[in-house]
């Protein structure tokens, strides 16, 4: 399929727009090289001087401590994103230059996949500019903390993942998807409907050709998620003596106050997400600004994809995604309700922002007809979203709540 690029730069203009006056309102509109929470470079620093830990305590970081040693309790990919940086610049790299750079990529496969999957493809900047705007995703780009960095990563790799996977490029595909396992692991989830995409897609451009050959053709698909794979699990291995352990069950927090992950948190963050507003005493609604909340108000994307795949449904569209995708999604949002907190500091459901770019698909693929009922519909709600989405980030921000 040919690329329409003025759907390209009309959403890159819109999303830019709206992304420097958020970045000026907030005091985010720097560079980035004096960032306070730079771990990832800190760490990508430590292994070009040829240590795996820090060196030292970072007391503002969350930092994995065994037997004295500190380390990055994060996946381990965003340090190999700022490994060339850091040989230029040092650990001050420029963070949030590279969060805004993440982002462009994003918003280019977001309309790249709208493209490929709408029938009408002059639709995909609205439904690029309601994904990147509208459900949590600028307040995490506008800057490249540490717990940011990670998210924004993840929610660009993946929506390269699910258009790599659209178009049959399997390697690329799966090498996004690997990646976006290094951000955030349980993204590992999300991996049978990718393979199932793709095997969908070869046996419709080779009907005739004997499964055992085929998977053989594409063997090299997998070249990719293995080394990534050794990679996090021998570092995983040196650092923790755990190929699995990434460093967060290190952190003085779980070891103190309970475990990471334990299905007895799951009640509480599940009526915490979908809490309502409070009000102050001039009546003033306050959304929340620790952990989770509302949202069933400011991620307006799980309503219309919840549509669009009721439509589906209706209609028999979207094959096997119709029950793969949403049994991914609710796998991945279990782990994520199963956390032990909600996210912190934040605004938007930050911890959702990871499910959005496969919402978003499912959205796209799923909606009857021209698309045009799903978006004349949707329209106030995607607009109401963004406003939420920018007041409440400018707010939190702020510290106005």
């Amino acid at each position: 399929m040919k690329r329409d690029w003025r759907n390209l730069l009309f959403t890159g203009a819109a999303f830019l727009g709206l992304w420097l006056l958020a970045a000026l309102l907030t005091g985010q509109a720097n560079p980035g090289f004096d960032s306070y929470y730079n771990s990832f470079s800190l760490q990508a620093d430590a292994w070009l001087h040829g240590r795996l830990d820090l060196g030292r305590d970072y007391e503002w970081l969350e930092l994995a401590v065994v037997d004295g040693r500190y380390y990055v309790s994060f996946p381990p990919f965003p340090s190999l994103v700022m490994l060339p940086l850091v040989a230029i610049f040092g650990s001050g790299t420029p963070d949030t230059l590279v969060a805004l750079l993440a982002a462009l990529l994003g918003l280019y496969h977001a309309v790249a996949l709208a493209e490929d999957c709408l029938p009408d493809a002059r639709l995909a900047p609205w439904w690029a500019l309601f994904l990147l705007l509208g459900n949590g995703y600028l307040f995490l780009c506008l800057n490249g903390w540490v717990w940011f960095m990670a998210q924004n990563l993840c929610f660009t790799l993946s929506l390269a993942a699910l258009h790599h996977a659209v178009r049959g490029r399997g390697g690329w595909s799966l090498a996004a998807w690997a990646a976006a396992v290094g951000c955030r692991p349980m993204a590992a989830l999300m991996g049978p409907l990718l393979l199932w995409m793709l095997w969908q897609d070869l046996r419709a451009k080779k009907p005739r050709e004997k499964a055992g050959r085929l998977l053989l053709s594409r063997l090299h698909w997998a070249a990719a998620p293995v080394l990534l794979a050794v990679f996090y699990m021998a570092l995983n291995w040196a650092r923790f003596g755990n190929p699995f352990e990434f460093g967060h069950n290190h952190l003085p927090e779980f070891q103190q106050y309970g475990a990471q992950f334990a299905l007895s948190y799951l009640p509480q963050n599940l009526s915490q997400l979908f809490s309502l507003p409070s009000f102050d005493p001039q009546g003033r609604m306050r959304l929340p600004s620790m952990d989770s909340g509302c949202a069933w108000l400011l991620n307006p994307m799980l309503w219309v994809a919840l549509a669009a795949w009721i439509w589906g449904l209706k209609d028999r569209r979207g094959g096997h995604t119709l029950w793969l995708l949403p049994v991914s999604i609710a796998a991945y949002a279990l782990v994520i309700l199963c956390h032990r907190t909600m996210g912190a500091w934040q605004f938007g459901n930050r911890y959702l922002v990871d499910l959005m770019p496969w919402l978003y698909f499912g959205a796209l693929i799923h909606q009857g007809g021209e698309g045009r009922g799903l978006v004349r519909w949707s329209t106030p709600i995607a607009l109401a979203g963004i406003a939420l989405q920018f007041f409440g980030t400018v707010a939190v921000y702020n510290m106005w709540m």
